[in-house]
């Protein structure tokens, strides 16, 4: 098993426990609660408690109240990040490996910037729009 399918599966493992001691520590809460308001309380106050840290943690993950402006600039600035940090290494080695495939895309490529460029420039425009 290489190290990435073990990572994942450590971490589907990770959650599935995860998620079993939340609820073991509701059950044993809701018992706790149980000897001092009886069960129906107890059970309604630990589910409430549980919908709150719901909630909160869902408004922090969401963060409806952040400004549209701030999210395109994030974006953008992860975009940008994630374009500026393409790895030479994996074009150079996706040329050593597929020649031909890469000779027919330059090929293709030109032929069609050498035909039309102003679709080519829209075409391109377009990619790099969908991109972001």
């Amino acid at each position: 098993m290489d190290q990435t399918k073990l990572r994942l599966f450590a971490a589907t493992v990770g959650v599935l426990l995860g998620l079993g001691g939340v609820l073991a520590l509701f059950v044993a809460s809701t018992i706790a609660l149980a000897e001092v308001m009886g069960l129906a309380a107890a059970a309604f106050t630990v589910a409430g408690v549980g919908l709150l840290l719901a909630a909160a943690c869902l408004l922090f993950c969401l963060q409806p109240f952040r400004s549209m402006e701030d999210e395109v600039d994030e974006v953008e600035d992860a975009t940008a990040d994630a374009l500026a940090d393409l790895p030479i290494d994996a074009l150079r080695s996706f040329v050593e490996r597929r020649p031909l495939t890469t000779t027919a895309l330059a090929m293709v490529l030109g032929y069609s910037v050498v035909r039309d460029p102003q679709t080519a420039q829209r075409h391109a425009e377009r990619f790099f729009m969908s991109m972001l």
